[in-house]
């Protein structure tokens, strides 16, 4: 008996010090108009926004350091947004690319929001944002939503934390991006 609840008992602390099963990131379908919904709930904190796709090599390669940025800034009002352009593949389907979608994020630990950008043409968000066309991109936006810093290239860790701390208007830098 003493065993079955010395037993019991390490199993229930075991238990209580892993915590809560983590949670599985959010995956969206959205438009322009739904992106820009999806910013504005992040108002008030620093923002990595982050443009990648699973096909894109450089996306796929810096998206660890994103990750970890992400995450040790998240206590400090920080947060991170993935937008997936894989459904600008020809011939994609949406439940197609969700499936690996799903997949992906769940074999490479992608705990952050994704948006899965939708629409007959990447002109409206090319311009809405200033992006190049190329991802990956990084854009760095303040607790106002408006963009501090960008990075057009695949980057590492000690570039995204710069862009976070412009974020979180830890840099003095007033230069403004738009």
């Amino acid at each position: 008996m003493k065993r079955y609840v010395a037993a019991l008992l390490c199993a229930c602390v075991l238990a209580a010090c892993s915590g809560p099963a983590p949670k599985e990131p959010e995956i969206r379908v959205v438009d322009l108009a739904g992106l820009e919904k999806a910013l504005a709930e992040y108002r008030g904190k620093g923002v990595l926004l982050n443009f990648w796709a699973m096909w894109c090599e450089p996306c796929v390669a810096e998206m660890p350091e994103l990750l970890e940025t992400a995450r040790s800034y998240r206590g400090r009002g920080g947060a991170a947004l993935g937008v997936s352009y894989d459904l600008m593949v020809p011939d994609a389907t949406r439940d197609e690319v969700l499936q690996r979608l799903r997949s992906f994020v769940a074999e490479h630990g992608i705990d952050i929001p994704v948006l899965v950008y939708e629409a007959d043409d990447y002109d409206a968000i090319n311009q809405r944002f200033g992006l190049p066309g190329p991802i990956p991109v990084t854009l760095a936006l303040d607790a106002r939503g408006a963009i501090v810093d960008r990075e057009e290239k695949q980057a590492g860790r000690a570039r995204f934390e710069a862009m976070m701390r412009k974020a979180l208007g830890e840099n003095g830098d007033a230069h403004r991006f738009r």
